[in-house]
Parts: structure tokens; sequence; C-alpha cells
């Protein structure tokens, strides 16, 4: 199994979003948050005035934050990578 590398990708100036190839992890919200790839997360963006990127797992556990603008493409890349990362056979 080759690593996988490590990506982050910063949601505002005090929320960062971190994922090794296994844990995807959200750090300075109000408390670290941790969802495991076996939990399947997505990340979905709500754009508008009130930008909210919102975690949710295949069980239905929702983690939602607020991201700037100009940090989309970053967030929509870790998305992206997530989406490649989930178990083979995954429904989702």
């Amino acid at each position: 199994m080759t690593p996988t590398p490590f990506h982050e990708a910063p949601a505002t100036d005090s929320v960062l979003l971190s994922f090794d190839g296994r844990v995807l992890e959200v750090f300075g919200y109000t408390d670290a948050a941790r969802h495991h790839i076996w939990e399947e997360p997505r990340l979905e963006f709500r754009p508008g005035r009130s930008r909210r990127l919102t975690i949710t797992t295949k069980h239905g556990r929702r983690h939602s934050i607020l991201y700037d603008p100009h940090r989309l493409v970053g967030l929509q890349a870790l998305a992206d990578r997530l989406a490649r990362s989930r178990p083979e056979g995954s429904e989702h």
C-alpha cells in the first residue's frame, strides 16, 4: 500500500480541515472533530451569504461550519479526495 499524501484545507483563518487518508479532522471550530474514513464522510457546500460546509457521514452524523469564499477551491479538492478514498463497495 502506498502512503497517502496528507491534505490540509483551511475553511477560515481559524478553522482547518485535515485528511491523512484515514481520518478527516476539523481543528479550531469549538473543539477538534474526527471522522474516520469507514464513516464515509462527505463535504457539502452551501453558497450564498451564509456559506456553510457540512460534513455528513453515512450514519447521519453532521458537523457544519462556515467557510470563506476564497477558500472554496481548496475545500472542494479535499471533498474530491475524500470521495476517492471511500472504502470499496461503498454505496455513496
